[in-house]
């Protein structure tokens, strides 16, 4: 099957998705819109898209990436199948001049569409999958997950923390900064990572501050060094992060405030902690006991394999 991934990637997931898709024997190409750069002609071209963007609604930088997907497409012809992950940055009629490459036109969100609204898109695809439980039933869309896009490590790595998160500082990082402290004061190891450009100036015990993006690699690592995981959920939202299915890939228990989580058939109160971010307060057994592992039959539906075979398909 030829198919075409279209999608921004900033961290990477999206790429995997194409490498698999050719592993598995399909003709797959990705138009990584994060690699597309816009060079400006001149000052006066800068100036230019500002006035644009301000008061015409109009973004020169925008358009152009719009026009690099139809030149790719024109080169590359007809397409069995054209994902579009989070089509919200693309406008209505770019969409429509891709869709004509294809005869399945699908979108797959991975943000809820409180937090990114693509509502006046969804009748442009033939599929429309969403990762948020809400929004499927809302919109009547079709559910699907995040997937497990990390493999577990043949030789077991020593554990160095009980405890590992990391995060941008946003609107969730008043609740980190409750569980962190919780688990300082219980004196329970840990390490927490935020991404922020600026540096507090209050220093928090076991975080780290950074202004520069931790590769996947690395965040691995440190989720194959920790116990269990610690996730936040962003507002508005009810889908399960990549940080859940990093989580479960690895075999590492789970505390999040994400209470959707317990309608997965995953979940096992042993492995996943349910917090409740006005009273911090987790069992000494949770950390204590050890990790019972997730049925195969049930792991092998959040691989990115039955993830390709359900869009696919």
């Amino acid at each position: 099957m030829k198919v075409c991934l279209i999608s921004f990637d900033i961290w990477g997931y999206d790429q995997k998705i194409v490498s698999k898709l050719n592993d598995l024997g399909h003709q797959a190409i990705h138009i990584k819109l994060s690699d597309y750069k816009y060079k400006y002609k001149s000052k006066f071209e800068r100036v230019q898209n500002f006035l644009s963007k301000t008061f015409l609604k109009k973004n020169i930088k925008r358009i152009n990436a719009e026009k690099h997907i139809i030149e790719i497409l024109e080169k590359e012809r007809n397409f069995d199948q054209i994902i579009v992950i989070n089509p919200e940055w693309i406008s209505e009629q770019t969409h429509h001049k891709i869709k004509s490459f294809t005869t399945n036109y699908t979108a797959y969100l991975y943000d809820s569409l409180a937090n990114y609204d693509a509502r006046h898109l969804l009748s442009i695809f033939n599929k429309v999958f969403s990762f948020d439980k809400h929004d499927v039933e809302k919109y009547n869309l079709i559910f699907l997950s995040n997937f497990m896009h990390v493999e577990k490590n043949e030789n077991p790595v020593q554990s160095k923390y009980k405890v590992f998160s990391i995060a941008s500082v946003d609107e969730r990082y008043y609740i980190f900064k409750k569980i962190i402290n919780f688990l300082n004061d219980k004196e329970i190891s840990h390490l927490s990572i935020f991404f922020d450009k600026k540096k507090p100036k209050k220093e928090i015990k076991n975080t780290i501050f950074t202004d520069k993006r931790i590769s996947q690699e690395e965040v691995k690592q440190k989720i194959e060094q920790s116990e269990i995981i610690l996730d936040v959920l962003k507002n508005k939202q009810s889908g399960l992060s990549f940080r859940i299915f990093e989580a479960i890939a690895l075999d590492k228990k789970i505390i999040t405030t994400n209470q959707s989580i317990s309608t997965y058939d995953f979940y096992n109160p042993n492995n996943i902690f349910l917090i409740n971010d006005e009273d911090i307060n987790i069992p000494d057994s949770f950390f204590n006991n050890p990790y019972q592992e997730i049925p195969t039959e049930i792991w092998k539906k959040y691989t990115l394999e039955s993830w390709i075979n359900t869009i696919l398909n």
